[in-house]
C-alpha cells in the first residue's frame, strides 16, 4: 500500500485498475471511497467563497485518476439534481445543468470543436469518467432547439454502471487528456 499526498490530504492507494482510454490500456491506481454526503450548510459570507473554491476541484480520487490518465486542467461545470428523464432508458440522455453550457463549456472548446458542434450533427465524441475512475465513451451534443447540451450515446451504460437514480446530486467537470475533451461526473448524494 502506498500513501499519496494530494491537495494537502494523505490518500492510501489500495487498488490498481486498467482502463481503456482512446484505444490504449492505462493502469491507474485508485482508492475506493464512498460517495461524499453533502449536508446543507449555512455559511458566513467569507466562508462562501472558500466553499465554492473547494467544490471547484474534483474529489481526490478523481483528481488522481485524471492526473494518472494524463489529464489536466479540470474546470467545474456545475451541480445538478438528477431528474427522472436523465435516468429513463428509452431517453438515453443527460441534460447538462441549464445556463452552464455556453458559460462553462463552449468557451473552452477549440475552434474545430465548436465547428463540429455547430456543423457536424451538433455533437462531439467525448470520454466521461465516473466516480470509480472508469471511462465511458459518449456523445456531447448541443440541442439548438432547446439551447441545451446533453450527454447521449453511451449514457445508459454510465447510469447502469453507477446505479444512478432520480434525486441523486452530481457535480460535473471537464478536462483534457492529450487535447481530447473529457468530462468527470461525481455522485455526491445518493437517495
Amino acid at each position: 500500500m502506498t500513501t499519496v499526498r494530494l491537495f494537502g490530504k494523505n490518500i492510501e492507494v489500495k487498488e490498481k485498475k486498467s482502463i481503456k482510454l482512446f484505444g490504449k490500456i492505462i493502469t491507474v491506481t485508485l482508492q475506493q471511497e464512498e460517495p461524499q454526503q453533502v449536508a446543507p450548510l449555512i455559511l458566513q459570507e467569507e466562508e462562501e467563497e472558500e466553499a465554492l473554491i473547494q467544490r471547484d476541484l474534483p474529489p481526490p480520487n478523481m483528481s488522481e485518476a485524471i492526473r494518472l490518465a494524463g489529464g489536466s486542467g479540470p474546470v467545474y461545470i456545475g451541480r445538478k439534481k438528477v431528474e427522472d428523464s436523465d435516468v429513463k432508458q428509452n431517453l438515453s440522455r443527460f441534460f447538462i445543468p441549464p445556463g452552464t453550457c455556453d458559460e462553462r463549456i463552449l468557451k473552452y472548446l477549440s475552434s474545430m470543436e465548436r465547428e463540429k458542434l455547430e456543423n457536424y450533427k451538433g455533437r462531439l465524441e467525448v470520454t466521461v469518467m465516473d466516480p470509480q475512475g472508469k471511462f465511458h465513451d459518449m456523445n456531447f451534443t448541443r440541442w439548438k432547439s432547446l439551447t441545451r447540451c446533453v450527454f447521449n450515446k453511451g449514457w445508459n451504460k454510465f447510469v447502469s454502471a453507477n446505479e444512478l437514480q432520480k434525486g441523486d446530486i452530481v457535480d460535473l467537470w471537464h478536462f483534457r487528456i492529450r487535447s481530447q475533451l473529457c468530462f468527470a461526473i461525481n455522485i455526491i448524494i445518493r437517495n
